[in-house]
């Protein structure tokens, strides 16, 4: 009962769409920015500059970072519950209730969610990977699309948790949150 608990709170905790609630008040929905229409920071970036864009990544982070830090370092959870309560705010962002479960990618609060765990060393090593991948695109070649790069990055996360961490527990939670992240990916022709 006391895992379903911390669950729904970081659920709760994810679906908050800061992104567009700080977009409102400054009178603009910003899902009607970018290509995919989707209530993520990257959209507040292209409908208000940094004014915008700069409070919204960082809410977006927090709301994944803030829960699991704290749930993670204060209970002592079962590994399935560990992986379920970890990856509940990226579910609560993509799937947030409040925009008939029509959420963000959840990239940011990915973010949020390894930071929360490991401080710092996943974080890195997806930023890398999403920096490597955005240099490639703009310098080398313009044949990489957006969604290349999250999956690269996505793909490559499992690989990483198992052989830096040897836990199966973040190896898991590694495969759920690419998965997530990849099927973000392709949502709108999924239609989900």
């Amino acid at each position: 009962m006391e895992n379903m608990i911390l669950f729904f709170l970081c659920f709760l905790c994810g679906a908050i769409p800061f992104s567009y609630l700080i977009g409102l008040l400054f009178g603009k929905d910003i899902r009607h920015f970018g290509e995919d229409h989707n209530p993520g920071p990257t959209n507040s970036f292209k409908a208000g500059g940094p004014v915008l864009g700069i409070p919204s990544l960082a809410l977006d982070f927090l709301k994944g970072a803030i829960p699991v830090f704290v749930l993670t370092t204060t209970y002592d959870i079962a590994p399935v519950a560990f992986v379920l309560v970890c990856i509940a705010p990226v579910l609560g962002h993509m799937f947030t209730p409040v925009l008939r479960f029509k959420g963000g990618k959840g990239i940011t609060t990915t973010f949020g969610i390894w930071s929360g765990l490991m401080l710092w060393e996943v974080p890195v090593f997806l930023g890398s990977i999403f920096t490597l991948s955005v240099v490639l695109k703009h310098f080398l070649t313009k044949r990489v699309s957006d969604k290349a790069t999250v999956i690269t990055a996505s793909s490559l996360l499992p690989a990483f948790t198992f052989f830096r961490f040897h836990d199966l527990r973040l190896f898991a939670l590694a495969v759920l949150n690419s998965t997530l992240l990849i099927v973000a990916q392709f949502r709108e022709e999924l239609r989900i």
